[in-house]
Parts: structure tokens; C-alpha cells; sequence
């Protein structure tokens, strides 16, 4: 018997007091921002993915580690698992898989897709739950 899985990921609101970090994938042809996410590698729980792709993409130490919930993404076979991460560092050292990535205002109009995961999370955050 065949089961249709899913792959295991994580996507990580990095924030540093009011501000959150997002990011632009390298190639996107789209104007919107992202957060920080990657796959579950074998052997690692979903809590040291989040804090291992939010080094290995922005060079940033975090604390704090809070699950905020799990979303699919159907169209790309995806069971994403969002947290937020805080840090008190600001300096960005940004891997080859990312164009930009920068500190914004933790708000209601950021530059992300509506209703893609990301804008989910941050939706989240902000009404504090």
C-alpha cells in the first residue's frame, strides 16, 4: 500500500523585540517576503530544525523557541510546522539561499503573500496568541 507523505518542515518568525525578520529567497519572481524555513532533516525534531535554519540561513542565535501551530501546503506536499524564535542579535549574515533578508516592524502590513503561511504566523503573533 502507497501513503501520499508529506515532507516535514519548519517555518520561524525570527523576531528581536518589535521588529521581525524576513526574507527573499534567491530566484523569487514575486514581490512578497517570506520567514525563514527548511526541512526536517532525518533524526532532528522539528525544534532543532527551526533553531539549526535560522543559523545555517542568517548566522542568528535564538531563545525562546514557541510552536505556534502546523499548516499544509497542499501544492507543494508540505507539512510546515511554524514557530517563532526570539534573538537579541541584529546582524544578519545571510546564506547563498537568500537575495535579502531584513528587519521590519512587527505589523499588520507586511510585504507577504496574503494568506500563505507566513502571513498566518504573523497574524498570529500579533493578535498574541
Amino acid at each position: 500500500m502507497f501513503f501520499d507523505e508529506p515532507s516535514p518542515a519548519v517555518i520561524v518568525a525570527v523576531v528581536n523585540n518589535n521588529k521581525i525578520l524576513l526574507t527573499r529567497s534567491v530566484g523569487w519572481q514575486h514581490p512578497y517576503w517570506g520567514l525563514v524555513a527548511g526541512h526536517i532533516q532525518r533524526g532532528e525534531t522539528a525544534e532543532e530544525a527551526a533553531a539549526r535554519e535560522v543559523n545555517e540561513e542568517t548566522g542568528l542565535p535564538t531563545y525562546r523557541l514557541t510552536i505556534l501551530g502546523t499548516y499544509t501546503v497542499k501544492e507543494r506536499d508540505l507539512l510546515m510546522i511554524g514557530f517563532k524564535a526570539e534573538t537579541n542579535a541584529n546582524k544578519v549574515r545571510r546564506s547563498r539561499e537568500l537575495e535579502s533578508a531584513e528587519w521590519l516592524t512587527l505589523n499588520k502590513h507586511l510585504p507577504l503573500r496574503p494568506n500563505s503561511v507566513a502571513h498566518k504566523i504573523v497574524v498570529k503573533i500579533l493578535s498574541g496568541r
